[in-house]
């Protein structure tokens, strides 16, 4: 059996007027919501908190993974000596996953701050068969997002 969408009512002002009046109502304690609003409210406010620890968790927002930091380490060696770089102002891509697994990863790309405002971004490449970490600019004034991971 299919079911009806609910019918939704264009906003207009008087519509927004009640709903702000309801919430302010509800908010100061001038209303009282009836235990099975209640319910759903505190319901909902669950549902809305795990979803966004694991929003947060899926999008890598934890610590930065082992080569990550190796990889931040190897930049921050790299522009100490260069007075135009904030050295305590680096932040790299992410290791590659597939799943929640982590990769071996051969490029990183990093954007550093430039005392100034602004980031340059450097380029990480890692050799492993050679033992061998190069860094170099990639692109001036790339800004500070890492746009594809970070």
């Amino acid at each position: 059996m299919r079911t009806r969408r609910p019918k939704t009512h264009p906003l207009t002002p008087r519509r927004s007027a009640l709903a702000l009046t309801a919430l302010v109502l509800l908010t100061a304690g001038c209303a009282a919501e009836d235990a099975q609003q209640r319910d759903a409210r505190e319901e909902v406010q669950m549902h809305v908190r795990a979803l966004a620890a694991l929003v947060l968790l899926t999008a890598g927002c934890a610590a930065e993974d082992a080569q990550q930091r190796d990889a931040r380490e190897e930049v921050e060696r790299h522009v100490r000596s260069l007075p135009q770089y904030a050295v305590d102002k680096v932040q790299c891509t992410d290791a590659a996953k597939v799943g929640f697994s982590p990769r071996e990863t051969n490029e990183f790309t990093c954007a550093v701050g430039l005392v100034e405002g602004g980031c340059d971004w450097f380029a990480v490449l890692v050799e492993r068969d050679r033992r061998r970490v190069t860094v170099r600019l990639a692109e001036e004034d790339a800004g500070c997002t890492l746009g594809f991971g970070d």
